[in-house]
This record gives structure tokens, sequence and C-alpha cells, in this order.
């Protein structure tokens, strides 16, 4: 199983625990409802309320931090499942570029360069039914290159990577 497969696989897992997550908002707070009247049937009134007060904190604490996973949950701090897909389908480019650099002393000026001897013309297109359905952004000038992955979800976001550098991701991941 190649990386983008299993990225492609975890950004999923994320999807669907996100959607439960979601859902839990509502479904756990309406158990908790029902459950609480159930039990505090027949209690003094006054016991009733304090049940209910910290029953309801509980709940809207509860709420809030599943929200919290829902919306930020990723693989490491600030880093979503969708920028590891990126940065996942875009590391093959990033290796054939340089490939191609050692055997020629230059890179290529278009990416279609690099099929057949360094890529196979899958590894540039987008996997379907993904985030990634943008086409590479690739500038080459001067001795160097600049490659560009974008992504949607939520906004636009774009992965970048230079000979010497580290991939950078930005936008609202």
């Amino acid at each position: 199983m190649d990386s983008i497969s299993v990225a492609l696989r975890v950004v999923g897992l994320q999807h669907w625990l996100s959607i439960a997550s979601l859902l839990s908002i509502i479904v756990v707070p309406t158990i908790g409802v029902v459950w609480f009247r159930r039990r505090t049937k027949g209690w003094k009134p006054w016991a009733i309320v304090g049940v209910w007060l910290s029953a309801g904190a509980a709940l809207l604490t509860y709420a809030a931090a599943a929200f919290v996973f829902a919306v930020c949950w990723g693989g490491e701090v600030g880093e979503s499942g969708k920028n590891r897909l990126a940065r996942a389908y875009g590391a093959p480019v990033f290796a054939a570029l340089e490939r191609y650099h050692q055997d020629s002393a230059a890179y290529p000026s278009q990416l279609t360069s690099l099929v057949p001897r360094y890529l196979t013309a899958d590894q540039l297109r987008a996997p379907e039914r993904s985030v990634l359905n943008y086409p590479f952004e690739y500038r080459a000038d001067s001795g160097r290159f600049h490659l560009v992955v974008r992504y949607v979800g939520p906004g636009m976001n774009t992965c970048r990577i230079e000979p010497g550098h580290a991939w950078q991701c930005s936008g609202y991941f």
C-alpha cells in the first residue's frame, strides 16, 4: 500500500470520526436528559435542581469538547490528515525532480518531462474522489523549482516545497 492510499484512509477515518463526534453532541445530551428524568422521578425539588445543574454543566462541557475534537482533530498539533495527504501526494514528484536534477544537472521545464522515466502518468494525477482535485503547480527557474499541491476543506490550502527546504503548508487545514 502506497503512502497516498494510507493518507486517504487516514483522512477518511478522520472525516467519519469527526461526523460521529458532531452527532454525539446531540445524542449524548439527549440520552443524558432521558436518563436523568427517569432517575430523578420522585426526588425532592431541590435535589432535582442540583442534579440537573451539575449534569447540565457536564453535558455542556462534553458538547464543547466533542465540538473541538470534531473540528480540530489532526495527527499532530496543527497538522490535519489532508495536510499529510497533500505531502504524500507530492513526495514522489519531489523525489523524481531530484533524480532528474542529479541525472541532467537541471530541473525540467514541465512535470510531464518526468514521465515515463522518473514517474508514471498516474502519479501526476490526483486520486479520484479526494480533496486533491487540483493539478500540481510547478515552476522551474535558475536551477531551482517550486512545487505546489492544493487541496480544499475548509477553504483553499496549499503545501509547497523547494529544493533544500521542508514542506510548508498553509491555509485553513
